[in-house]
């Protein structure tokens, strides 16, 4: 029997859910200059990773994650109303502090065209429907080991007052979390 060849890099996949309400709640005058964002405190974000990959914070906005230099980071960001009524667009992810561990972010696009959708005409969505899909992510390679504090920043939106099918700038915010790679 053949031994498995493993990449020596891994995809760490990061959820961000963001709690929109409370954002414009608190935060209720936000910029409206994406190279300005308003900052926030740590109460309305949550982060998930696998487990593997986590060393503090599971599911807060305070999420330390590890990763090792050629692993290959992914966010993906929503809101709670998972981006149908307010919704949110992760923008970048910029450097502030400490050793600088990420390349360059870029957004990348994967379109399914079976993915799955409940199926409306059912009264448990099942069997589902099949719907042309595009998902995306915010990504980058990681490029060498230390602990770096950045900037997750977003821009909000929020469904039109004049058209409930179109969905307007809210305005554009920030928090900080940590990588450790090493």
């Amino acid at each position: 029997m053949e031994a498995e060849l493993k990449a020596s890099s891994q995809e760490i996949d990061i959820l961000v859910v963001i709690d929109t309400d409370y954002v414009k709640s608190n935060y209720p005058n936000p910029s409206q200059d994406p190279n300005n964002p308003t900052g926030i405190d740590h109460n309305s974000q949550h982060m998930i990773a696998s487990n593997a990959n986590v060393v503090s914070g599971q599911g807060t906005a305070d999420l330390n994650f590890s990763a090792r230099a050629g692993d290959f980071v992914a966010f993906r960001g929503t809101s709670i109303y998972q981006n149908s009524d307010d919704a949110i667009i992760i923008y970048n992810i910029k450097y502030w502090s400490g050793d600088q561990v990420f390349n360059s972010f870029v957004y990348d696009a994967v379109t399914r065209q079976q993915a799955v959708v409940p199926n409306y005409d059912s009264s448990n969505g099942l069997p589902p429907n099949y719907a042309s899909i595009t998902f995306s992510s915010f990504d980058s390679k990681v490029r060498n080991t230390g602990t770096e504090n950045f900037y997750v920043q977003f821009a909000l939106y929020t469904i039109d007052p004049n058209n409930s099918n179109k969905q307007i700038l809210y305005g554009y915010y920030y928090w900080d979390p940590t990588i450790t790679v090493k």
